[in-house]
C-alpha cells in the first residue's frame, strides 16, 4: 500500500460487490474498536476471504457494533497461478498455528490437514475446537499479509482419505532426505493446473505410507540433504513452487 492508504484490515465474507453500508462481524467490530481505537471517519480496507476488497471510511462506532460505508473496490494482491491444496500432517499446538499461518501467507488455495501413523497429537487434543481455531490464525495471517483470500481449510482426515479424495493434476509428497532414493529436487515441475501437495508429521512417512501415496499418483519431493521441521516445510515448499511456477 502507498503512503497514504489505509492499514489495517477487516474480514466482511459475504460483502456484496455494491458495497455500501455494512456491520463489520462481532470479533472485527471489537478489534477495530477497542483494540485498534479506531474511530468515525478513520479509513480502512474490507475484503471477503473470496478474492474481493474494498477502501471503506469506519461511519459509527457503538458498544459493541461498528458500521462502515464500502467506499470504492481495489485491486488486491494477485493470487498465485495454480490453486495447490497443502495436506497438512496435524502438529502440536503453536507448530500447527505457525504451519497454517505461513501456508497462508505463501498462498496456499486449500489446508487439508491428516493424520498418519506418525503424528504425535492425540485425536482429543485436535478435535476440540481445532478447526475454529485454524480458521482464525488463516484470517489472521491473510490480513497481516494482505491477502484478499482466506484458504478454506478442511476437518480433519486420515491420510489415506486424502489420498483417495478428488484427484489434482499433479500430487507430490514431501519426504525427508533419508526417503529420497526416487525423489525429485533437482528440475523445475511444469505448471499443473491444480495440485496436492502432502506435507507429513515430525515422525515422518512409514513405508506402508510411502507405497500408498505412490500408488495414489504422488511424485516424491525433496529440498536438498537437511531434514526441515514440519511446520516450517510448507513455507519452504511453496516457495519454491512459486520459484518454478510463477507467480503470475
Amino acid at each position: 500500500m502507498g503512503d497514504n492508504c489505509p492499514v489495517h484490515r477487516f474480514l466482511v465474507p459475504g460483502l456484496a460487490p455494491g458495497g455500501g453500508r455494512v456491520m463489520l462481524p462481532r470479533s472485527e467490530a471489537h478489534h477495530l474498536a477497542r483494540v485498534l481505537r479506531l474511530a468515525a471517519g478513520d479509513l480502512i480496507v474490507l475484503f471477503d476471504g473470496r478474492g474481493h476488497e474494498w477502501l471503506a471510511r469506519v461511519a459509527e462506532t457503538g458498544r459493541a457494533t461498528v458500521a462502515v460505508e464500502a467506499l470504492e473496490p481495489r485491486t488486491p494482491v494477485s493470487e498465485p497461478p495454480v490453486p495447490v491444496t497443502l495436506g497438512l500432517a496435524v502438529l502440536k499446538g503453536d507448530q500447527m498455528d505457525a504451519a497454517i499461518r505461513d501456508a497462508t501467507m505463501a498462498g496456499a488455495a486449500v489446508i487439508a490437514p491428516f493424520v498418519s501413523a506418525h503424528v504425535a497429537v492425540a485425536e482429543r487434543a485436535w478435535r476440540a475446537r481445532s478447526l475454529e481455531r485454524w480458521e482464525r490464525v488463516a484470517v489472521a495471517s491473510a490480513k497481516q499479509c494482505s491477502r484478499a483470500v482466506v484458504p478454506a481449510i478442511r476437518p480433519v482426515v486420515r491420510l489415506d482419505d486424502l489420498l483417495s479424495g478428488p484427484a489434482a493434476a499433479l500430487r507430490l509428497l514431501c519426504v525427508e532426505p533419508a526417503q529420497a532414493t526416487d525423489a525429485r529436487q533437482d528440475a523445475p515441475l511444469p505448471r499443473p493446473s491444480d495440485a496436492l501437495v502432502c506435507v507429513g508429521p515430525e515422525g515422518g512417512w512409514t513405508a506402508e505410507e510411502l507405497t500408498l501415496a505412490e500408488q495414489a499418483g504422488c511424485q516424491m519431493l525433496t529440498f536438498g540433504p537437511r531434514t526441515l521441521r514440519a511446520e516450517s516445510a510448507p513455507l519452504v515448499v511453496l516457495s519454491v513452487l512459486w520459484a518454478w511456477w510463477g507467480w503470475e
